[in-house]
């Protein structure tokens, strides 16, 4: 991937962006994310018809990581500046969002209701009641900022999806030195306590006028499905389950996940 960056409201922020010119498509990462948690899906989702932009958010990965409270309304505002100044046609413009991601872009696409034409939510955080305070293997994933060796890195990833057997050494390295950049830990909790304390999805849902596809794996141990139901009140919503996979869909159940994506992006 051809990493590139662009300076956004003040914030140093690496991206990639595809050759070809077809169609845009957003792609918002989750919780310690990065662009390469969508090293499974860019190659495959880009197409004749399909440009594929990928960011690492404010706080994560190589981008800036300034001393700010990151909101999910932060997070919005921040993908529409994104959005205008690389010039991306909002008419045909399909954003994807994981987990976090997802609630910002379910966020986003109620702030900004014309900016975007289809909508992928991934186990989208957001939609949650106000007494939940998390899973288990919620409380084990954030205990990934106490990590000392990338080995704990590893055994707090495992934690995240039961159908996961192995994490690539690699990975969990890149991902313990990124949580080691200046600010990283800090931009990890505040982005987790913006989106926990952000106002609820659940009764705005119907309002967002994108056509939208909500993926879920049915063994998400962070996310759990039966928080799906506020999203099955949209009229506009089509939901697909996937068996034997966990929260993070687009990585262990990636051909799949392309072809659901891909068919749905070029209806």
């Amino acid at each position: 991937m051809h990493f590139q960056y662009l300076k956004v409201a003040n914030v140093n922020v690496r991206y990639i962006a595809t050759e070809s010119k077809g169609d845009p498509v957003l792609l918002i990462h989750g919780l310690g994310g990065s662009i390469e948690s969508w090293i499974n899906n860019v190659e495959a989702i880009s197409s004749n018809k399909l440009q594929v932009i990928a960011l690492d958010l404010p706080g994560f990965g190589l981008s800036d990581k300034p001393e700010i409270a990151y909101t999910i309304k932060y997070y919005s505002k921040f993908i529409s500046k994104f959005i205008r100044r690389l010039r991306i046609d909002s008419r045909s413009l399909s954003i994807i969002g994981s987990s976090l991601g997802g609630h910002i872009a379910a966020e986003f696409a109620l702030n900004y209701p014309t900016a975007l034409s289809k909508l992928v939510l991934i186990s989208p955080a957001g939609a949650l009641p106000v007494s939940f305070k998390g899973t288990p293997a919620l409380h084990n994933y954030v205990n990934i900022v106490k990590a000392k060796t990338v080995q704990q890195v590893r055994r707090a990833l495992l934690g995240i999806d039961k159908t996961v057997k192995s994490v690539e050494y690699n990975y969990a390295k890149m991902l313990f030195q990124r949580l080691a950049l200046p600010g990283a830990k800090e931009a990890f909790m505040s982005a987790l306590r913006g989106s926990a304390q952000a106002p609820r999805l659940n009764d705005r849902l119907h309002k967002i006028k994108a056509k939208t596809l909500l993926i879920w794996g049915k063994d998400d141990q962070i996310i759990p499905v039966s928080f799906l139901h506020p999203f099955i009140k949209m009229k506009n919503c089509r939901v697909i389950l996937i068996e034997n996979c966990g929260h993070t869909v687009q990585m262990n159940s990636s051909t799949l996940f392309n072809k659901i994506v891909i068919d749905f992006l070029e209806e």
